[in-house]
């Protein structure tokens, strides 16, 4: 998934997507050498492209699986870099999430599987959802085992 995020400054947004765990994969130049377009990515398929210009605030959101990750940390090192947080919270749908806003009002949500969780999360799904479907052999709802 590629998502854009519209920023007005690339190197403060840059910055502070560093302590959610993205990288700079690239950074391309526009007029004068200014970069125009900065690629992050945090894990395989999480990528957001900035743009510098002018954004239009709460327009722009995306979910991503935080992975083997401490969410508490995550949250600390993003509120020390300014970030409107919120979280780790746990969810009625067996997951932590944590949520932040970048300067320009764009919603980052990292979400992850509370594995202590999983046997109560298999005994509402057996409850509650009903239909043809199969699990496929060797499937596991558990992370830790994959």
């Amino acid at each position: 998934m590629f998502i854009n995020f519209v920023v007005s400054d690339l190197a403060a947004a840059e910055a502070l997507y560093t302590e959610a765990g993205f990288v700079t994969l690239a950074t391309i130049p526009g007029p004068g050498s200014v970069p125009s377009l900065v690629h992050l990515r945090r894990e395989k398929y999480q990528d957001i492209l900035m743009t510098q210009g002018v954004p239009a605030r709460g327009t722009t959101s995306a979910s991503f699986a935080a992975g083997d990750v401490d969410l508490a940390g995550v949250a600390d090192g993003l509120r020390s870099a300014g970030a409107d947080v919120a979280g780790p919270t746990d969810t009625l749908w067996f997951t932590t999430d944590v949520s932040f806003c970048d300067a320009d009002g764009n919603t980052v949500i990292l979400t992850a599987p509370r594995v202590a969780d999983q046997a109560q999360a298999r005994a509402w799904a057996s409850d509650q959802i009903s239909g043809d479907f199969e699990i496929p052999e060797g499937f596991s709802f558990d992370s830790t085992s994959r």
